[in-house]
């Protein structure tokens, strides 16, 4: 398959795509994908396209009927050189998106390139026809004179690229891997300090492993001018959109851009490579249900930080605070005890990326497995005294399955587990990955090991704390109410999602919710008027014993030696000179 993608007119947006192919004995048909991998849930790419033609070698129009949101069929003769051509408008600038306009040229091929079925493993060549003279090129493929070259659809479209004519680039080695930073976009980044960083995380990852899954790496940084950060894996690169970048060098920003570097990049080995048996190969037409993004995302999410830190470019303190973070997260959505962790695999494909649909009760698989993944980690070194810890789990799945081409299943992740532990953990995941058991306690003890105690703190708004109110006030005149937590007073005293709060206590309410808590006292009962579906309603709502917490991690002032040598064994990464598996049979 030949794919030629031509950018003409950058006001419009448009990018024009066309596709070689030839006819056989039946119609042919086109499909585009219906989601990209590591987003999971449906995308409607479909809607950005428009101009859908088909014409012979020689330009004859042919004749196309679209068969369904995302397919198209095609009608030549058998053998016959045709071209499929569409438009497809870009303005989404985003680490899984595309963008074109008059300084920057951005494309993810699972946005818009659209595959024949039985044609997805054909190798395939990329031409690009770029507005002007001037223009690099970053991308992962390998280039061969005019064009690029992917073994297969599927790695075709897990490779992005960046063009434009003020790309900044800079190329190290890390353990012998060729590492590219690519720059888009208005910023300065210091290069020699982010090569530091990046290579302090990228060794200790290597080691984990014994090896990098790829010759070499690409980070694609989209650089926007809002605040933003977001992140998306690919086979041998990753795209980062992040902003402001006159901030990327501050304190705040840097730390998060090293942050979601880390994590894209433990991705090469963790989903790229380590795939859970659903979702190999990637079926592009339909979900790919998986109930193990626990481990894909949540144990990412975890090791991503965590090699900051075992790479020596945090203290531990530091990584004490991105596990807070997290927590926080975790603890500020009201799900927790209705959604499981495997559940919410599943119903990624509904609504787990954002708050819509039934409030209370979504869970993110990125917090708690995140939070899971720390638990199972502690818990094998505890009973194996720091001889094995889940660092042995993700090697395992690398050289068990990856590397032999297999995808793992559930089964497969618990029984290495238990293999190196020496322990049943039928009731670990029955409570924490099946079941809505509560966390704290296990995350109490699991800190216990390392020198950390459990604290808990209240939100940072009172009105979340002690009733379980959440409330819109950006709207300067209107106090919304934004959300009710499960089994608050403020559930009891009869407010929903959606009311408008008019007064406390007589006083009326004008973007000061929090001062009028503060000032009438949290511990009163407190009369309320307001706005339910046009209608002037009157409540009261009293606090009760009800504390709203969110739990958080800190270091014991005087660790035992114990908590100390195990703190110092969760840092160290076995170096796996040789590889071999005497584990799994």
């Amino acid at each position: 398959m030949k794919y030629y993608l031509a950018f003409e007119n950058p006001t419009e947006q448009l990018i024009h795509v066309k596709i070689a192919s030839s006819g056989t004995r039946q119609a042919v048909i086109f499909h585009l994908p219906k989601w990209r991998p590591g987003r999971y849930e449906l995308q409607r790419f479909d809607r950005r396209l428009a101009d859908v033609e088909a014409v012979s070698a020689d330009g004859a129009p042919l004749e196309v009927i679209r068969l369904s949101t995302h397919s198209w069929q095609v009608f030549a003769s058998e053998g016959e050189l045709f071209y499929m051509k569409y438009s497809y408008y870009a303005n989404v600038l985003d680490g899984g998106g595309s963008f074109f306009d008059k300084e920057r040229i951005y494309v993810n091929g699972i946005n818009l390139l659209m595959y024949r079925e039985e044609l997805l493993h054909e190798a395939c060549e990329l031409y690009l026809r770029l507005p002007g003279e001037g223009y690099e090129v970053a991308c992962g493929l390998q280039k061969v004179a005019d064009h690029w070259l992917a073994k297969d659809f599927h790695q075709l479209v897990d490779a992005p690229f960046l063009a434009g004519r003020d790309l900044l680039h800079h190329v190290f080695d890390v353990k012998g891997v060729r590492t590219h930073l690519w720059f888009q976009g208005e910023c300065q980044p210091e290069f020699r300090r982010l090569e530091r960083e990046i290579k302090a995380y990228s060794e200790v990852q290597m080691d984990l492993f014994g090896e990098f899954p790829v010759d070499e790496y690409h980070y694609l940084f989209v650089i926007r001018p809002d605040l933003f950060r977001h992140g998306v894996e690919h086979y041998n690169s990753t795209v980062i959109a992040i902003g402001p970048g006159y901030r990327i060098n501050q304190k705040e920003l840097n730390r998060a851009l090293v942050e979601v570097c880390s994590h894209e990049l433990f991705h090469s080995w963790n989903v790229k490579a380590i795939r859970p048996q659903d979702m190999l190969p990637y079926d592009y037409g339909k979900e790919n249900y998986s109930r193990l993004h626990y481990v894909t995302e949540g144990a990412t999410t975890y090791y991503g930080d965590l090699m900051i830190w075992k790479g020596g470019d945090w203290k531990m303190h530091q990584w004490v605070q991105s596990l807070n973070a997290v927590l926080k997260r975790f603890y500020s959505r009201g799900g927790k005890d209705y959604t499981s962790l495997s559940q919410a695999s599943i119903e990624s494909w509904v609504n787990a990326y954002n708050l819509t649909g039934t409030p209370n009760r979504q869970i993110s698989f990125y917090t708690k497995g995140c939070l899971v993944t720390f638990l199972l980690d502690i818990e094998i070194r505890r009973l194996t005294r720091n001889a094995h810890s889940f660092d042995d789990v993700m090697y395992h799945l690398y050289h068990d399955f990856a590397k032999k081409g297999k995808g793992y299943e559930e089964k497969d992740v618990k029984n290495i587990i238990e293999e190196l532990s020496r322990q049943d953990f039928t009731d670990f995941f029955k409570k924490y990955i099946h079941g809505t058991y509560e966390l704290e306690p296990a995350l109490q003890a699991a800190g216990a090991y390392i020198g950390l105690e459990m604290q808990r703190h209240p939100f940072d708004s009172l009105a979340i704390s002690f009733f379980g109110l959440e409330v819109n006030e950006k709207e300067k005149h209107s106090c919304l109410v934004e959300n009710i937590y499960p089994n608050s007073p403020a559930l009891k005293a009869g407010l929903s999602r959606g009311d408008e709060i008019l007064s406390i206590n007589g006083l009326k309410v004008q973007a000061n919710v929090e001062h009028l808590i503060k000032h009438l006292g949290a511990d009163r009962e407190l009369e309320i008027h307001y706005f339910h579906l046009g209608k002037l309603q009157r409540t009261l709502i009293s606090r009760g014993n009800y504390f709203r917490y969110i739990p958080q991690l800190a270091e014991v002032h005087d660790p035992t030696e114990r908590q100390l040598e195990n703190r110092q064994r969760m840092k160290q990464v076995k170096l796996r000179k040789q590889i071999q598996n005497q584990l799994i049979k």
